[in-house]
């Protein structure tokens, strides 16, 4: 099965520019859904090399997000090898956490350059209207009572990036990829990220099967949550037989706490941190109209607190990612003016990638 799409001649001459690496977002991701982006980058700066992701399209990309980061690790550390000087990567919606999760994991061997985190959620998804013809019964109030759950993160990649600023104590106890990204959460389970990620035997039909028979799983407990539901008596403790029903996504790694017992895969938290002070620069791309990333400054690391008031990323300070800890560099990435923001109104969240505006005003200048 193919994992990446290199999209030029390899006959070309040594290029001036670095290779970019693009990375698809949700239910996206084959090569011709990012091609434009790919060659108008070539347009622009004849030469560069482009590679486009080819792996976890459409259904797939559902599959949980430890899974799609560790094997796309493989092919971006592929590519490293091939290019000593450095390389960009450019990571759109969903594509965008990936890309972050892939330069935290290998913070001490990556060289990438630019990381382009094209409206991503980097502060994580409130907002359930994107994922209603996934789940017609789920809501951004009860979403929390399926994702902060066992099935809900070891089912669907979605679920690895909600964040509820009502539950955060449910999020730090069960976030396995966000929280842990975000290094505010101490242990992950070597489970949680290794689990099935052996898929090269497999074909695209086989991992589409188990994805949809995953959402049918898992839309139903949403159902069950939604009939059960009740303004006065709105617990987690509703679907807690959901994690029962779901054998195929869930083991019996966690102790009666929901703490994880066998280990800490990425456990080193200054790894972390380096990945992202390695970058020359870190371009955070949003806008208001995105109309699916919500709250849309999720895009520059902003999340929302119990009370549904925009906390900005420079105000996450106590125990999170601006703090003077500075748990993943990113406060450090700011100070040295090699973050970058950009905050572009008009554009729909399905436009980013193959908006011109975007791409010469936004994106292109950084990718020397």
């Amino acid at each position: 099965m193919s994992t990446l799409f290199d999209r030029n001649d390899t006959t070309l001459s040594i290029p001036s520019y670095r290779p970019v690496i693009i990375v698809h977002g949700l239910m996206t991701g084959d090569v011709s859904t990012m091609e434009h982006l790919a060659a108008r980058i070539t347009e622009l700066h004849p030469g560069t090399k482009t590679y486009v992701i080819n792996r976890f399209c459409g259904l797939a990309s559902l599959e949980p997000l430890w899974r799609q980061t560790r094997l796309l690790a493989d092919d971006l550390l592929q590519i490293c090898s091939l290019h000593p000087e450095g390389v960009h990567i450019i990571g759109y919606s969903q594509g965008g956490l990936i890309s972050r999760g892939m330069i935290e994991m290998y913070g001490a061997i990556h060289n990438v350059k630019t990381f382009v985190s094209l409206s991503s959620p980097q502060g994580g998804q409130f907002g359930a209207e994107c994922f209603t013809k996934m789940f017609p019964a789920l809501t951004a109030r009860t979403a929390y009572e399926v994702f902060y759950t066992r099935i809900g993160q070891r089912a669907l990649s979605v679920a690895n990036y909600w964040y509820d600023p009502r539950h955060r104590d449910l999020y730090l106890k069960y976030s396995v990829y966000l929280a842990v990204i975000d290094n505010v959460k101490e242990e992950i389970s070597k489970s949680d990220c290794q689990q099935n990620t052996e898929i090269n035997d497999e074909t695209v039909e086989e991992i589409e099967k188990r994805v949809a028979a995953t959402l049918a799983e898992v839309s139903a407990a949403t159902l069950k949550v939604a009939e059960g539901h009740n303004e006065e008596d709105n617990h987690i403790n509703n679907v807690t037989t959901a994690d029962a029903d779901v054998a195929d996504v869930s083991t019996n790694d966690t102790n009666k706490d929901g703490n994880n017992t066998d280990g800490d895969l990425n456990s080193n938290a200054g790894t972390r941190k380096l990945g992202l002070i390695r970058l020359q620069k870190l371009v955070l791309i949003g806008g208001p109209d995105d109309g699916v990333i919500s709250p849309w400054q999720s895009s520059q690391f902003a999340i929302l607190d119990s009370n549904g008031e925009l906390v900005p990323m420079r105000d996450r300070r106590q125990n999170d990612i601006y703090s003077d800890e500075d748990p993943i560099g990113l406060r450090e990435l700011d100070l040295t003016n090699r973050l970058i923001e950009y905050t572009v109104p008009g554009v729909g969240h399905h436009e980013w990638h193959c908006n011109e505006k975007i791409l010469q005003e936004c994106i292109i200048n950084w990718l020397d």
